[in-house]
């Protein structure tokens, strides 16, 4: 499976969000090929911002649609199988082929009063971004059923694409951990950055209230330091910073969770909180705040358990005491914390379980797009009956394409073949509108589809361009004089050769049945000058097979191969402005 990983920060920090960046992408990568994307383009979309002299604060949500459109042009190039995103500013208008999943552990109507955002102007834009997002994507990935119900009640989000898979702790597997541990004295860990929004104070008064009580115990502060003097206590270790990324930092992390008997966090606000993972997978109980996502990684009695927001450093002491004063319960309780680890704590119980999410998903969207051949392309292909050999290869060239409808044109034959293709065409177009269509493939009988077609491609190109009010769209031409990009795969052109496989858009029909066609005049000549906007693919779909013969000009009967050299010439031009376009682009 090819994995498009979307994310501003740097999947190989792991610093950021509690290293879950970091872990999701190197645990995708162990049985996939994935991609990072989106480097750097949250600070480009600063630069450009400043670049044109605007005045008020960047907000990378205000650049949503121009994210979207330099992200699809990568995945499309890509030919990725899913896309999986972390930023929901990458995916709210990401609108592509494949099916899209969004990784996160709340939602903005969760996080904003706890970063303190007011209503105002960024509170409505991050909202709407937040709204598009969960209507766009295909996959609501979530680590706890509180973003879940959010999402639902806050959002509408639809129930059907919404998957809870929880989070792993993001330190490796401990080589040890101990069921059976000592109860003489019990040793209390505080983990995290924040003290205050982490609850440190009531931390620290549980632990002094456990001391007064005689009651023999330890507490460990990590990550962070009280913001008043301590008096000195040996029963009292102050850890300011623990670096996972060093060996000997981790093993430091290790040892304490090793000798650990609870994890205590009365934190005032925890999305999920990757750290009761890691306390599991010691078979370390936690004692924590019932508040935001917290009750997802932390079960109630199975390993640990919750107090209400409320609750004050007395009433962790309390809880604490009564288990780990009935050591049946209080072994029981490990026994169970390091259960839960192993069956759904870890990052390869969560890759487990998303391949198959994204398996479904890549089928699912499968399903759509072959539902959507219930509209298919009617196709119009010209053919004189005395060239069964080129009907017989443009009906191969078709054969099993069930997104074309195939309607053979006799042609119109004339002594002027540019006269008779002309003819012919407007024959196309007169049925095209007796059958009711509002688009339609005028195909020549030398037309070959190239290894690059794919029903995909041609359906997001024509998508595409129909919304860029083109009126007709080539499929791959011979010669063309300026050619500009407009997308990943689609250029402006000002004039073109060839029309084996030409696109044409309502607006041109009556174009084409009205314009009075001359004898010095050419088909594509014709349609360069009355098409409004008129497009070529690049890399071609459509060449022409040069079949050493021509029933419209003259030149290439005289010149065998010449055909194949203009395709091969307009080819190797195209590919350098193509090239150029995604060096600087993407």
């Amino acid at each position: 499976m090819k994995i498009a990983f979307l994310s501003n920060k740097n999947p190989n920090d792991i610093y950021l969000w509690s290293g879950t960046t970091h872990h999701l992408y190197h645990i995708l990568s162990q049985q996939h090929e994935v991609a990072w994307l989106g480097r750097d383009l949250t600070n480009g979309g600063g630069w450009h911002h400043r670049f044109k002299g605007k005045n008020e604060r960047y907000y990378p949500e205000n650049y949503t649609k121009d994210f979207a459109r330099i992200l699809s042009a990568e995945i499309k190039n890509g030919r990725f199988d899913v896309v999986v995103a972390c930023d929901y500013y990458f995916a709210s208008d990401l609108q592509i082929n494949i099916p899209i999943v969004y990784i996160s552990d709340a939602t903005f109507d969760q996080f904003k009063d706890y970063l303190n955002i007011k209503e105002g102007y960024y509170h409505g834009l991050a909202e709407t971004t937040e709204q598009r997002l969960i209507d766009n994507v295909d996959v609501l990935l979530y680590c706890s059923e509180w973003v879940k119900n959010n999402a639902i009640e806050h959002y509408h989000a639809d129930a059907r694409k919404i998957n809870v898979v929880e989070f792993g702790a993001n330190i490796p597997a401990p080589l040890k951990y101990k069921i059976e541990s000592p109860t003489d004295v019990c040793h209390l860990v505080f983990i995290g950055r924040n003290w205050e929004k982490k609850g440190g104070d009531k931390a620290l008064a549980a632990y002094r209230h456990m001391k007064e009580k005689g009651f023999p115990c330890t507490l460990t502060i990590i990550g962070s330091t009280p913001p008043t003097k301590i008096e000195e206590d040996e029963g009292l270790t102050i850890i300011p910073f623990l670096d996972k990324s060093k060996e000997e930092d981790l093993k430091r992390l290790d040892e304490i969770l090793y000798n650990a008997h609870f994890l205590i966090l009365p934190t005032t606000f925890d999305a999920y909180g990757i750290v009761f993972c890691e306390a599991s997978a010691y078979g370390v109980p936690s004692i924590a705040a019932n508040v935001g996502g917290v009750s997802q990684p932390v079960r109630e009695g199975k390993n640990g358990y919750l107090l209400p927001p409320s609750a004050s450093g007395k009433d962790y002491a309390e809880k604490i005491i009564s288990i780990f004063s009935n050591q049946k319960q209080y072994t029981a309780l490990r026994k169970s914390s390091r259960k839960e680890y192993e069956k759904r704590l870890n990052w390869d119980v969560w890759k487990r379980k998303v391949d198959i999410i994204f398996r479904k998903a890549i089928k699912q969207k499968k399903r759509e797009i072959d539902s959507s051949t219930d509209f298919y392309l009617p196709v119009y292909a010209i053919n004189m009956k005395s060239r069964p050999d080129r009907r017989k290869h443009l009906e191969k060239q078709f054969r099993g394409k069930k997104e074309f409808a195939l309607h053979i044109i006799d042609a119109v034959e004339d002594t002027n073949g540019r006269l008779g293709l002309w003819k012919s065409m407007v024959k196309a177009v007169k049925t095209a509108i007796s059958n009711g269509d509002d688009i339609m493939i005028i195909c020549e009988d030398d037309h070959t589809f190239t290894q690059d077609y794919s029903r995909d491609y041609l359906f997001a190109n024509i998508i595409e361009a129909e919304e860029q009010h083109v009126e007709l769209l080539s499929g791959g031409i011979g010669g063309f004089g300026h050619a500009v990009p407009v997308s990943a795969n689609r250029y402006w052109v000002d004039w073109f050769w060839c029309t084996q496989f030409i696109v044409i858009f309502k607006p041109l029909f009556n174009k084409i049945l009205e314009y009075d066609f001359q004898d010095n005049d050419t088909a594509d000549g014709v349609l360069s000058v009355i098409a409004r906007n008129k497009m070529t693919v690049y890399p071609f779909l459509s060449i022409q097979t040069d079949f050493g013969y021509s029933d419209v000009t003259a030149s290439n009967d005289r010149f065998k191969g010449l055909i194949s050299q203009h395709f091969k010439e307009t080819d190797k031009r195209l590919a350098m402005v193509h090239n150029i376009s995604h060096h600087f682009n993407d």
